[in-house]
């Protein structure tokens, strides 16, 4: 298959020897992708410094800071990765640089705490369009084969940047003030830029064949929004969300069923391998997310954050170190038994936690978490190389919203499913183990999944 330009024009030259092979749009789109995952971590130790500096209550610091740059990101994605398969890939992931460059710098110079919201809903959409639109690039651009390293190679760069995310904000606060997190945004974007060799434009036709879905845009925001908040938000409000999420997405799936440019096309889900691949994806989340706060209970009241933090580095570490070692074994082994391994090792990773009560030692909760971390790395590349590699390339962009939109539902799903664990009172100890054997269950789940891979090598 031929490059085309964002015009849709043929090149003449491969779509491997230029950019991808000495490693250069690899780089571009995987530090791209990687921006969105760094300001989410890197901001939580910035929340008291601002919150102090704007005067205002840190809850409400909080929710407008974090959980509305979440939301603003699950909403945007389906959206942007069905204009990225209109626009063109290269296109896209530029304005979606800008954009995010856009809105750093105006939280960077904001007066006032709103504006400062402001520009983190700008940064959220810009990274919103960078994400699937990265994931696209590759899956267009890398042969098959090779497909599952380099899925790897950038999942290991986006672990590393959310895991360094709270030490690098830390240590610039602390040389600094808060505003300083938005400024090393800048220069990363552009870096990111001046990577991608502007005679490599991946992309296939873009799609123009029909009017823009916008009722099915709104109609799946409204029904994340809704999601979102019934996870948040208490009873009876929450199962109110719950309903109108549910009765929103009914609504979608009808609307789609009618559109001839849907923006979340329902066939996707007809492909073996990309169903298996979102499955493991989001049970990996759900479990992964949800074990970083659950993290801090293990050690018991009055653990210090540097002993909690090298816990859980061991097991961002590991994942990101061992994300394209799951590519070069999948590429060699098949998808499947790659995916199947990692959820098998994971879960009995989780498992091994159960055996420990609070106050456990740093070192025996890390050689737990480093196995969860393997896990976690043997699974990432393969799982989204073979569900991508099931989708025709003119869907790219769509198919890898879905796949990110899935991994943020997963993540938010397991934090409310811990939340719903340790919520009943009692013996805490038991309601952690309890949350535990869930956890280890979705990667066990993730395990099965892998055998919808079975075809995908």
């Amino acid at each position: 298959m031929s490059v085309a330009t964002a015009e849709g024009k043929p090149e003449a030259s491969s779509r491997t020897e230029h950019g991808l092979g000495s490693g250069r749009v690899l780089a571009a789109v995987a530090l791209a992708a990687s921006l969105t995952p760094l300001n989410s971590t890197m901001i939580a130790v910035a929340l008291p410094s601002m919150s102090a500096e704007f005067q205002a209550p840190a809850s409400s610091v909080t929710v407008w800071v974090v959980t509305a740059y979440l939301i603003a990101t699950i909403v945007c994605q389906m959206p942007a990765g069905s204009l990225a398969d209109r626009l063109g890939y290269a296109r896209t992931l530029t304005v979606g640089r800008w954009m995010f460059a856009a809105g750093a710098a105006s939280a960077l110079l904001a007066p006032s705490l709103a504006l400062v919201i402001v520009g983190r809903l700008l940064m959220a959409a810009g990274g919103a369009l960078m994400i699937p639109t990265a994931m696209a690039m590759l899956r267009v651009a890398v042969p098959e084969e090779r497909r599952p390293r380099a899925f790897g190679a950038m999942g290991a760069v986006m672990g590393a940047a959310a895991a360094l995310g709270p030490a690098l904000g830390g240590l610039l606060i602390a040389r600094a003030s808060w505003r300083v997190l938005f400024l090393v945004n800048l220069p990363l974007t552009l870096l990111s830029w001046l990577l991608q060799p502007k005679t490599f434009v991946v992309n296939v036709q873009p799609r123009k064949r029909a009017a823009f879905d916008s009722i099915g845009s709104g109609l799946l925001g409204a029904s994340l929004i809704l999601f979102v908040l019934a996870t948040r938000l208490t009873a009876p409000v929450s199962y109110l969300c719950a309903t109108g999420a549910v009765v929103l997405f009914a609504a979608l799936v009808a609307q789609e069923r009618r559109v001839v440019a849907p923006v979340l096309d329902f066939t996707l889900f007809r492909a073996r391998a990309f169903v298996a691949g979102a499955a493991v994806i989001a049970l990996q989340n759900l479990a992964m997310y949800a074990l970083l706060v659950l993290v801090p209970f293990l050690f018991g009241a009055g653990a210090a954050g540097s002993r909690v933090g090298l816990a859980v580095m061991a097991m961002t570490a590991t994942m990101a170190v061992t994300s394209p070692l799951g590519g070069w074994i999948a590429e060699r082994t098949g998808a499947a038994a790659t995916v199947m391994t990692g959820g098998l090792i994971g879960a009995a990773g989780i498992a091994w936690l159960v055996q420990l009560a609070p106050p456990a030692d740093a070192v025996h909760i890390g050689m737990r978490l480093l196995l969860v971390g393997l896990g976690l790395g043997l699974s990432t590349g393969p799982s989204q190389a073979a569900a991508l590699s099931a989708i025709d390339t003119e869907r790219s962009g769509m198919a890898s919203a879905a796949l990110s939109t899935l991994r943020y539902i997963g993540a938010i799903a397991g934090t409310a499913i811990l939340g719903l664990a340790m919520a009943g009172g009692g013996d805490g100890v038991a309601a952690q183990h309890v949350a535990l054997w869930l956890f280890a269950g979705a990667f066990g789940l993730s395990a099965v999944s892998g055998l919808g891979m079975a075809a995908a090598r």
